[in-house]
């Protein structure tokens, strides 16, 4: 039986809380869709794409595997969502998301909603969320990329307000704010808005590792003999359960080396993801777009001749990036706006899948939490694990599968995640 499990949002972010766990020793796996859960890890987790699902294709998705999670009885459940809380009343919607934990644990009370990850860059000090980017910290609603994302734009930084949206209510949701860290009252604090009558949640403030580990040990405290208890949280709530059970050392990033011609397949939107895409290019990568007619509809002639320019280039060794937008300034993403997550990511995974079933690549990153559950499942990825550790949020992960990329080396990387030139860094080009 695992000591904690998850269930994640999506691929990028289920990664994260993988490599979360490895840093501190445990052992930890992911399942996909229907794949088996492992049972020899302190650690399991199920990733699908509720993130970019809505209505009823959210809800199925996130009873099947709050079900199967479940039934494993851990000590504590994770209902990862990003780190930037990025979701709306009808795409990803983490308050409803909360109301299926409800329905699955009926009995819990309030649930802890706890996305800082300091770690990362991101905060929450009196309800509000904050997240670094280019070196300065931008509260969430005037950050220069979420406040403008493609899909689900974040216009408030109260996560109060954006859950009471999410869940239908006018009513704010409670708070622990800061100073009870500080004066000795976060306890009781906790134990108050857990037992308050009628409460779907409350938003705990956290801007240092010391505050997760605070809420890992009241997670922990409250679990024995009454199920699971569960928590909304980032990778960085697992970073902190892991503290609380492992004495091992933090394991430190290892040189990468490429064992050839690399792949990566990008449907990020973000300027974040854009920078990468720039700097591998810059340093002589392959640049091969997705045509904009691909973006909108299959067309089996125009995916052949996508495939046979990524082949070409790999066979002469070259790395190779394959993208479906430059950013949101891209023309194609202008054309077409948000592309369909689960078509688009199908059309990058199978480009993948193809290229290292024909052993052109054994060396794949997958660029954009939206579709890097679809694309995962396009490759015929099936189970997962951390082989080593890599950047913050973006570990390096093997595939347990008897499919196309079994054992290669793979990179999930997140929109928001990784330096300007990790790309070039999982390539082995230079080091980290």
């Amino acid at each position: 039986m695992p000591a904690f499990a998850f269930v994640a949002d999506d691929l990028t972010g289920a990664a994260d809380v993988l490599a979360q766990a490895h840093r501190y020793g445990l052992e930890a796996a992911l399942a996909i869709g229907d794949a088996p859960l492992p049972a020899d890890a302190d650690v399991v987790g199920l990733a699908g794409p509720a993130r970019s699902l809505a209505g009823d294709a959210f809800d199925e998705l996130v009873r099947r595997d709050l079900a199967r999670v479940a039934a494993l009885n851990p000590e504590v459940l994770l209902y990862k969502v990003c780190s930037t809380f990025d979701s709306s009343v009808t795409i990803g919607s983490i308050g409803r998301g909360i109301q299926l934990l409800h329905e699955r644990f009926g009995h819990h009370g309030a649930i802890p909603v706890v996305p800082a990850q300091p770690g990362f860059g991101r905060y929450t000090a009196f309800s509000n969320h904050y997240a670094a980017y280019g070196g300065e910290i931008h509260r969430l609603d005037r950050h220069p990329i979420m406040s403008r994302h493609p899909s689900t734009p974040m216009t408030e930084a109260d996560l109060r307000r954006v859950l009471a949206e999410q869940l239908g209510t006018e009513r704010l949701p409670g708070a622990i704010h800061l100073p009870a860290y500080d004066d000795g009252t976060f306890r009781d604090a906790w134990a108050a808005r857990r037992a308050e009558p009628k409460a779907e949640a409350f938003v705990v403030d956290a801007v240092r590792e010391e505050h997760l580990d605070a809420v890992a040990e009241a997670l922990r405290r409250e679990a024995h003999g009454r199920g699971p208890s569960v928590v909304v949280g980032s990778g960085g709530i697992m970073a902190a359960l892991a503290r609380s059970i492992s004495e091992e050392a933090l394991s430190a990033p290892a040189p990468q080396e490429a064992a050839g011609p690399v792949l990566a397949v990008s449907a990020s939107a973000s300027s974040t993801t854009a920078s990468q895409i720039e700097d591998a290019i810059a340093h002589g990568w392959a640049d091969v777009p997705v045509p904009v007619e691909l973006l909108r509809r299959a067309d089996s002639a125009a995916v052949a001749e996508l495939e046979h320019r990524v082949s070409a280039a790999l066979r002469m060794g070259r790395n190779v990036v394959v993208h479906t937008t430059r950013g949101a300034s891209d023309p194609r993403f202008g054309a077409t706006g948000p592309a369909d997550a689960a078509h688009v990511g199908a059309l990058i995974g199978g480009v993948a899948a193809r290229t290292a079933e024909a052993g052109l690549t054994r060396d794949i990153a997958v660029c954009g939490g939206d579709t890097s559950s679809h694309a995962l499942i396009a490759m015929g990825v099936r189970q997962l694990r951390v082989s080593e550790q890599f950047v913050t949020a973006g570990p390096i992960l093997r595939a347990e599968a008897l499919g196309a990329v079994a054992e290669c080396r793979l990179l999930l990387k997140g929109g928001q995640v990784g330096p300007p030139d990790i790309l070039r860094r999982f390539a082995g080009q230079l080091q980290a």
